[in-house]
């Protein structure tokens, strides 16, 4: 049998086989049977008749092997036809989506319910990609199981996808099954069979699910009660999400770390348990009370209510139950007995007068309030505190109120011992005895004098700016807007005009915030005397005025008045002290209706005008343009980018080789930042930077290079490689802030690279602006064991005379006077004189830019020490520039 079934599994049946018997069986028949009945029958008549015999035998035979074959084919077909149909029919009927798609997705054939699902026509889905249709919602995973599934890894795979619907529906959840189909037994995959299935109500039925579980946590939550399951088999605890909460605790594992009873009272632990015991014994529910020190060290009220459940033989089965913190209503009652001592103590007054209206007793509050002390209130009728503004209408009303309501609320003016008129916040309620008699009054009021004062305050800040008195930026949105409709209706021409204080962050710098805020309202008071009638002023932000001029007939009047409110803001403010302060403006006008015709478009076209002001030098005014606008839309487009790269990782360092011209050997690397955005690649740093400088993402971003670079540095010592110098750019704006010193301190102590393997660059302009406070900051970094360079030297404005005061150890020289040598004479001599001076100062010279032998040839000749340029490399990623520290090692 074994054999006969290895025979089966060996060979099949094919025409071509069937042929080949079939011929071997004639040829055998025919003449094997012919020499046969010549060896048997010897009498040639009798040969004849056996050999027709023999023939009609053989045609009997195959006339019995045709019918039996043809009959097996007709029923192999008829009963395939069956399956073909009762296929058709659980395909067409199906619940499921089904199709059969091309390896590169495109749709072959879909059943009914898939077009249904679709809401499109099998004409709509021919053909189209079934990756549009059903988007995988991780199409990296699917992608892989898809190649899993191709090379016969796995026979299929299944995810939960979303059918798009053109029609505008919702999105269809679906289960998505695929598996390949073979092109014929044991081929290669031809196509791909999938079958979706509706999961909406398995969807709707979880997002359910999710809600009961939700309310139910919320339930939990706000009655501050937890639930408890002790299953006696698993001898395990199981507790509501919020049961830790509720006993503050904050570990991982409750049900190792909460050891219930040891936590319970002392004087109630004892009881407590018997409960317990009585409740598993008998099935009894449990209902106790008792206090239980919390993971969070407090001692609270708790209520424990519960059940035990036993199996038909009374063994205990589980233990279920609610926790509920009373500790608030414990709280209320002990509030209660504290009452009196809060009213003897609050800070309202509270005078209590018995049925008649002679007062028995007032509090502390009250006598600092009205003046009296309470020995002189005592026995007599509130009417003494009476000021004489409410007439009896207003008091019959009052007690009209109290007589049907049992209390009154309301302001009252009164009058101190001093005779000072207030007006008091009053709340007057009515005392009962259980007969519902009224027994006393009692009076609580507060002194409304300083809130009635703040009040008027917030009015006039409500619309004001606290600091100079002029409208605040609402205020002055909201006239603006009147103005733009007047003029609307009348044809008015007007400009707003924006002033931004030149340089105003020197003077609180300089002088401190009070001299600051002194000179702000000096110039903001000089700027409003200086207005026309009818002209509109605001403080809008920081160091930003704004003034609508009206009733102008042409542009030049509105730069006439910017002229004339610059020369107000110009005149200077004099100290206590006699020093003159003296700061300038610059100016943003915008026309209406020349330029915009809304309020909130001319504010903005001056704001984006003092740009272009501050641009053309400090002083001056500009008109607003279209492209002012743009610019700093896109200007706050790039900052939201750069913070979003900055969180997000996409900011990279290449690093530039520093090499020794007299050895040719990799002595350093200049850091410098790329962007890699994600849409439109590798950002150039000159589009940036000035944003991140302007916008103080300076400093974060100044701090990651700093780390950053420092951290790559010690990676190439901890790797072996040779020592060198790792070169970090310090913008000005960085350099500027008070933190640079502890960024450097917090990037070296991180990383625990070698200070004097780390080199600041600063540029020689920014060392320049202050030269005092830069030579502290630069001594205060030299201290840390830095290597100091001057960047781009020779382009600022830095006299020798503070260039030699510098900590600094390397001069840079600018690419600009690198880049036209040997063709220029005057870089040539800019460059051996700088060399010389740097030499003769003890400072090592290093020039940027070098891109030809010939420039390097110059400056070997002249003596320079380093050079870095594209001559030896552009900048490279990390791991570039670690092969080829590599490859210089290994040569």
């Amino acid at each position: 049998m074994e054999t006969v079934r290895w025979f089966r599994r060996k060979w099949v049946l094919t025409p071509g086989l069937a042929a080949a018997l079939y011929l071997a069986l004639g040829v055998a028949w025919v003449f094997v049977g012919d020499e046969l009945l010549v060896a048997l029958v010897p009498d040639a008549q009798a040969l004849a008749r056996w050999q027709l015999w023999k023939g009609w035998a053989y045609v009997a035979l195959t006339a019995v092997l045709a019918f039996w074959l043809v009959r097996r084919m007709y029923t192999a077909e008829r009963q395939r036809g069956v399956r073909e149909r009762e296929f058709t029919q659980v395909v067409r009927h199906t619940s499921a989506g089904i199709a059969r798609v091309a390896l590169d997705g495109r749709v072959l054939w879909a059943n009914p319910r898939l077009l249904d699902m679709l809401g499109l026509s099998w004409r709509d889905v021919q053909g189209m990609d079934f990756r549009q249709l059903v988007p995988a919602d991780e199409p990296r995973w699917a992608a892989g199981q898809l190649g899993r599934l191709l090379i016969g890894e796995i026979d299929h795979y299944v995810a939960e996808r979303r059918c798009l619907r053109p029609d505008g529906h919702e999105a269809l959840p679906v289960l998505c099954t695929m598996s390949a189909i073979p092109e014929g037994e044991g081929g290669e995959v031809s196509s791909l069979l999938v079958v979706l299935q509706d999961m909406s109500e398995t969807v709707r039925a979880r997002a359910a699910l999710e809600r009961s579980e939700a309310r139910l946590r919320l339930a939990l939550e706000g009655s501050a009660s937890g639930v408890w399951d002790w299953d006696a088999r698993d001898r395990a605890f199981r507790f509501s999400p919020g049961f830790g909460k509720l006993l503050g605790y904050e570990g991982d594992e409750l049900a190792r770390d909460l050891h219930l009873f040891p936590r319970i009272g002392a004087a109630e632990r004892r009881r407590v348990v018997a409960a317990v015991r009585h409740a598993v014994a008998t099935g009894e529910p449990l209902v106790e009370t008792f206090t239980l020190r919390c993971f969070d060290g407090q001692l609270r009220w708790f209520e424990a209510r519960g059940h035990c459940q036993v199996d038909a033989q009374g063994v205990p089965l589980r233990f279920t139950g609610l926790l509920t913190d009373l500790s608030s209503v414990y709280r209320a009652e002990e509030g209660q007995r504290l009452a009196k001592a809060v009213v003897d103590n609050a800070a309202q007054g509270v005078i209590v007068t018995d049925a008649q209206g002679t007062i028995r007793s007032a509090n502390a509050a009250a006598q600092s309030i009205l003046g009296y002390s309470e020995a002189e209130m005592l026995g007599r009728n509130p009417r003494m505190f009476q000021s004489g503004r409410h007439d009896g209408a207003f008091y019959a009303r009052l007690w009209e109120q109290m007589v049907h309501t049992g209390q009154w609320q309301g302001e009252i003016w009164n009058k101190r011992k001093n005779g000072d008129v207030f007006p008091e916040q009053v709340a007057m309620s009515a005392v009962r005895d259980a007969s519902g008699s009224v027994t006393h009054y009692v009076c609580m009021f507060t002194d409304q004098s300083q809130i009635k004062a703040r009040e008027r305050q917030m009015e006039f800040l409500a619309g004001h700016d606290p600091l100079t008195g002029l409208a605040n930026r609402a205020a002055f949105g909201r006239q603006l807007e009147a103005i733009r409709q007047r003029a609307l209706a009348s044809g008015e021409r007007f400009a707003v005009l924006q002033l931004n204080l030149d340089r105003f962050k020197e003077v609180n710098d300089s002088y401190g915030y009070n001299v600051g805020d002194a000179v702000l309202r000096h110039i903001a008071a000089q700027v409003q005397h200086a207005l026309r009638p009818g002209d509109l002023i605001g403080r809008l932000a920081g160091d930003e005025i704004a003034v609508v001029a009206r009733n102008l007939r042409h542009a030049d009047g509105a730069a006439a008045v910017a002229r004339h409110l610059m020369a107000a803001a110009a005149r200077p403010w004099r100290t206590p002290e006699g020093i003159e302060v003296v700061v300038g403006t610059s100016v943003g006008i915008c026309m209406f209706p020349d330029h915009v015709d809304s309020s909130q478009a001319l504010l903005q076209g001056a704001h984006s005008a003092v740009y272009g002001a501050k641009a053309l030098g400090r002083g001056a005014w500009c008109f607003y343009e279209e492209g002012m606008t743009q610019a700093a839309r896109e200007r706050l487009a790039m900052e939201a980018r750069l913070r979003r790269a900055l969180a997000q990782g996409e900011l990279r360092l290449y690093y530039q080789p520093q090499v020794d011209i007299a050895s040719g050997r990799i002595v350093g690397a200049e850091a410098l930042l790329r962007w890699q955005d994600p849409e439109e690649g590798l950002v150039s740093p000159a589009r940036f930077i000035p944003v991140a400088e302007s916008s103080g993402l300076i400093a974060p971003l100044g701090q990651w290079v700093l780390e950053e670079a420092c951290r790559q540095g010690q990676h190439w010592r901890s790797a072996g490689l040779a020592p060198l110098t790792v070169a970090v750019n310090v913008s000005p704006r960085q350099f500027q802030l008070g933190d640079l010193v502890e960024d450097v301190s917090r990037a070296l102590a991180q990383s625990g690279f070698p200070a004097n393997s780390l080199e600041l660059e600063i540029t020689e302009s920014a060392m320049a602006e202050r030269p005092e406070q830069a030579l502290a900051l630069l001594t205060r970094l030299g201290d840390l064991g830095l290597r100091l360079a001057v960047d781009d030297f020779g382009t600022g404005y830095s006299s020798l005379a503070h260039i030699k005061r510098f900590p600094i150890d390397v001069l840079k020289i600018d690419q600009g006077f690198v880049r036209d040598i040997p063709l220029n004479a005057d870089d040539m001599a800019i460059c051996s004189a700088i060399i010389a001076m740097g030499h003769s100062m003890g400072l090592s010279v290093l020039a940027e830019g070098v891109e030809t032998q010939a420039q390097l040839d110059f400056l070997r000749q002249r003596g320079c020490d380093h050079y870095q340029g594209y001559l030896r490399s552009r900048p490279v990623p990390a791991e570039e520039f670690e092969a080829l520290l590599r490859a210089r090692s290994a040569a």
